[in-house]
């Protein structure tokens, strides 16, 4: 399966206009849940209704969503998606955008209990909101409240859990269908994959540690997907993509729990502090994005015109295929103009790495 993730950046008609691009050669779109930008589930419906392609939520996370709209959210667009085009839920603890305004207290046990409701909800099952206390407390649930869809839910949804610690591989290993995992978390930059790193005694997920786990889930009759996000950004214009990628750079290493995973990965820390430290000013995307040094940029993402990142993809994807992962998706911001990248990445880039979808 190929993917491709828009963020919600561009206005909601030109996500849907390219969108139809995309599903030329894609055949699943992932949109984040960002909040303060526009709406992933509003988005999601629009493309699942109107496209040909499926839809991923990548990421959303329970630690400002209730699970209970989560739940229902897709399982909706699960009625809304072409029959044969995928619908995916991707969950985790949230970035630098959600740290940089809530607690991420207990986030991890917090999604446990929200990917099991979400599933007994999807089972039809009138579930006991105190059989998750942690959740029932966030809520606020009444003593004794039940909660069970009005519907039938009646496709699969996998579900992925974005890649963290390790206490999210656990997690994963535990209740999820796959493991979501980017070229912008630093463990696993494209930097990460070329050195071929182990476990590292710091805590950070490592390429090592993913393909123990899935080796586990493999032996236990429980397949693990590992889909890895290429992030990219490209445009006719060098100058411009590059400039637009920093965005998609400080979104990631904005959380300063990612730390210790740019220092083992050779990344620029300095750069990183600067950009943390433009979230906690208030600066927002855009000054902490003036504050990434191409060093830490390109050891994230790759940008520039279709030649330069067809010619770096095509470094990279054999990489990744050797530490064990097997589906991709073509991340976010894609480009500057995203309908110019759409049509750049279905006309040039696309064909260049997966010639049979050209």
């Amino acid at each position: 399966m190929l993917g491709v993730q828009i963020a919600p950046w561009a206005g909601a008609r030109e996500v849907l206009s390219a969108s139809a691009v995309l599903a030329k050669a894609f055949d699943v779109v992932w949109v984040p849940d960002q909040m303060l930008a526009r709406n992933a589930h509003v988005l999601l419906a629009a493309i699942a209704a109107t496209g040909d392609i499926g839809v991923a939520s990548g990421i959303t996370f329970p630690v400002t969503r209730n699970p209970i709209d989560m739940a229902s959210a897709m399982a909706t667009l699960g009625e809304l998606t072409p029959p044969g085009r995928p619908v995916l839920m991707g969950v985790g603890a949230g970035g630098s955008l959600v740290s940089g305004l809530f607690s991420k207290r207990d986030a991890t046990e917090l999604l446990r209990q929200s990917v099991a409701l979400v599933r007994r909800l999807w089972a039809g099952e009138a579930v006991p909101l105190a059989d998750f206390p942690l959740l029932a407390e966030r809520l606020n649930a009444r003593e004794g409240a039940t909660a069970r869809l009005t519907y039938p839910v009646t496709r699969e949804i996998p579900v992925l859990v974005a890649v963290g610690g390790p206490r999210t591989l656990r997690l994963a290993h535990d209740v999820a269908d796959g493991l979501l995992c980017t070229s912008t978390y630093p463990p696993l930059s494209y930097a990460a994959l070329r050195s071929g790193a182990g476990t590292r005694p710091d805590g950070n997920t490592a390429p090592a540690e993913i393909t123990a786990l899935a080796a586990r889930r493999a032996r236990a009759g429980r397949p693990l997907r590992l889909v890895y996000g290429l992030n990219c950004c490209v445009s006719a214009d060098r100058g411009a993509a590059r400039a637009f990628a920093r965005r998609q750079a400080a979104l990631s290493v904005g959380n300063p729990a990612l730390r210790t995973g740019l220092l083992g990965a050779g990344l620029d820390v300095e750069s990183a502090d600067a950009v943390h430290a433009a979230f906690e000013e208030g600066g927002g995307v855009e000054e902490a994005g003036r504050r990434v040094s191409d060093d830490l940029m390109d050891g994230l993402l790759v940008s520039g015109t279709p030649d330069d990142c067809a010619e770096r993809l095509a470094r990279l994807v054999p990489v990744a295929r050797r530490a064990g992962f097997e589906e991709f998706y073509l991340g976010a911001p894609l480009g500057p103009d995203i309908e110019e990248a759409s049509r750049l990445l279905v006309g040039s880039v696309v064909p260049t790495l997966w010639p049979e979808r050209a």
